[in-house]
């Protein structure tokens, strides 16, 4: 497996890894430096093999200088050790999409190679660009897309949504499985939720997990802060960035804080490992996914949502076609895109009554175990074995 991230905080690839592990396979995963260095190999079946450097943002040139070194530093470490394992399947993650082409020798060796699409890139091109449908490198994107994909021998995308945009651009049907987002149940167990809840009673702690950049709204949250303040004195917002240095995105948080004079309420912590968030989302008050709507974030699952419901946390959304269609109105208070008055008013609706924040959470939690990931790794199983002609 190939990704552009670290390894051990990349909760899908982490969970298909673990899952091939638990059935007797060997993984070898080439991947970015922890950000302490250290080792992220799962032994005796997932060895880990890294990269000189770790997660960060980068902007405009930067960040093609980082995808191009990277794409040249995983070419050599798979070429070099495939000689040495002898590796029956390439499963390359996205992003960037073209990271499949490191595995170009495998592939005219007739091995076959997985090309995983998380996000489509156009979508997500044209969301942090904030460009139209046809700008000329969304387009770009586009024509790196359907190479990428003409190259691999299979295509796996996260929903039916997803699945129908590579569609539309010229992807053979055949060519494309869907396996969701899904939590790990054996971390979000309601047993392991129960002993890892503790909540501070003198806040009251509203939760955003996850990348932050302007796409995801998190000013729109510190706007609501003056609002929220007034009716919950002991209000915080706890955000728990996907790496540590997030840049812009973080540093225009803390300026609008300063700004609106709530800066004492923002609690920025550290990336935290994947075993430790199931006991920071059942320690908080309400979770949040202020995302801005747009082409791509309105179709993009987050996994923090399912997480978040299986943690019995109660969520605030801007509302996405997305989760719509998989919550609902009865799972989650939602408010429209940007509207940060609207936001604190589903928080503190949430706050002043138990009964709606008990109902949000029983039906967020049934919707959730309905998508267990034991069903998605069956379909994966499945695919490996068709592609590879053998059970798996």
């Amino acid at each position: 497996m190939l990704l552009h991230n670290i390894f051990a905080r990349h909760v899908r690839v982490r969970r298909l890894a673990d899952s091939l592990a638990e059935d007797g396979h060997f993984v070898d995963v080439i991947s970015l430096a922890s950000d302490d260095g250290s080792d992220q190999s799962r032994p005796p079946y997932i060895k880990c093999y890294t990269l000189s450097k770790t997660r960060s943002r980068h902007e405009g040139f930067g960040h093609i200088l980082d995808w191009a070194t990277t794409v040249l530093s995983m070419f050599y470490y798979t070429n070099r050790l495939d000689q040495k394992n002898r590796y029956d399947v390439i499963h390359v993650h996205n992003m960037p999409d073209f990271l499949v082409f490191t595995a170009l020798f495998q592939r005219i060796a007739g091995k076959p190679v997985l090309l995983h699409i998380g996000d489509p890139m156009p979508e997500l091109g044209q969301s942090k660009l904030n460009v139209s449908q046809d700008h000329f490198l969304i387009k770009g994107l586009e024509l790196l897309e359907q190479a990428s994909i003409r190259f691999s021998t299979h295509v796996i995308t996260a929903l039916d949504s997803f699945r129908q945009q590579l569609i539309l651009r010229g992807t053979p049907p055949d060519k494309i499985t869907v396996i969701m987002n899904a939590p790990d149940s054996r971390l979000f167990a309601p047993e392991i939720i129960e002993a890892k809840r503790n909540r501070d009673d003198k806040r009251y702690t509203v939760l955003y997990v996850g990348t932050v950049a302007t796409r995801y709204g998190l000013e729109v949250m510190v706007r609501a802060l003056p609002i929220l303040r007034e009716r919950i004195p002991n209000i915080r917002f706890k955000i728990v960035p996907k790496i540590k240095d997030e840049g812009k995105g973080l540093e225009d948080c803390f300026r609008l804080a300063r700004e609106l004079g709530v800066l004492d309420l923002l609690d920025v912590v550290d990336p935290v490992p994947i075993e430790e968030m199931p006991g920071v989302m059942a320690s908080a008050d309400v979770g949040i996914y202020p995302a801005i709507r747009n082409r791509h974030m309105d179709w993009a699952l987050s996994l923090k949502i399912p997480e978040m419901a299986l943690a019995k946390l109660p969520m605030v959304s801007s509302r996405l076609t997305v989760l719509e269609e998989l919550y609902g109105d009865e799972s989650i208070a939602f408010f429209n895109s940007e509207d940060y008055a609207g936001l604190a008013s589903r928080v503190i609706e949430i706050h002043d009554s138990q009964a709606y924040r008990d109902n949000l959470v029983q039906n967020a939690f049934q919707k959730a175990s309905l998508n267990d990931w034991s069903h998605q790794y069956a379909i994966y199983k499945n695919l490996l074995t068709k592609i590879l002609g053998r059970p798996v």
